[in-house]
């Protein structure tokens, strides 16, 4: 909705709306620079922002959006992954209420089910071939993998 040209400057009326009527509107969004001219309005009255790690060029585009200081650019560039584990983030809220690193650790199964780039269907299928088992068994067997490399990490193995 916001992304569409035609229908974002309703999007935008309603947003300010809900604002006056003390509700939020929650986006979510990989690539700000996605949004045409007038739907940019909409983030510019954001209550609360949360990022994970993101490139410069992205970073630079949340520039325009938020004043950010240099130590809060550092904090938002000091944000890591990694793949299996965890995803670090940042929230902030509007006007400098709260600027804090967050990570997320999430479920093995929600990791193997959300599993959509080539080289991870690649594997699913593998397993599927290899074991003679449904997507869903493949995607269950690769959460229990993901469980067993966790307890390895942390020496409980």
């Amino acid at each position: 909705m916001a992304t569409n040209p035609l229908l974002a400057p309703y999007a935008v009326k309603i947003v300010k709306m809900w604002r006056k009527l003390q509700a939020w509107f929650w986006l979510a969004t990989q690539d700000l620079a996605d949004f045409p001219a007038i739907a940019r309005k909409m983030l510019n009255n954001a209550e609360w922002w949360v990022m994970l790690n993101m490139p410069e060029d992205e970073l630079t585009n949340l520039e325009a959006f938020k004043k950010l200081r240099p130590a809060e650019k550092e904090l938002i560039r000091s944000m890591t992954a990694e793949d299996n584990k965890f995803k670090e983030g940042v929230v902030t809220g509007r006007n400098d209420t709260l600027m804090a690193r967050f990570r997320i650790v999430p479920p093995a199964l929600y990791l193997a089910l959300g599993e959509t780039d080539g080289k991870a269907k690649k594997k699913r299928r593998d397993l599927m071939r290899e074991h003679g088992i449904s997507e869903l068994d493949a995607a269950l067997l690769k959460a229990k993998q993901i469980e067993l490399a966790r307890m390895d990490y942390r020496g409980e193995r």
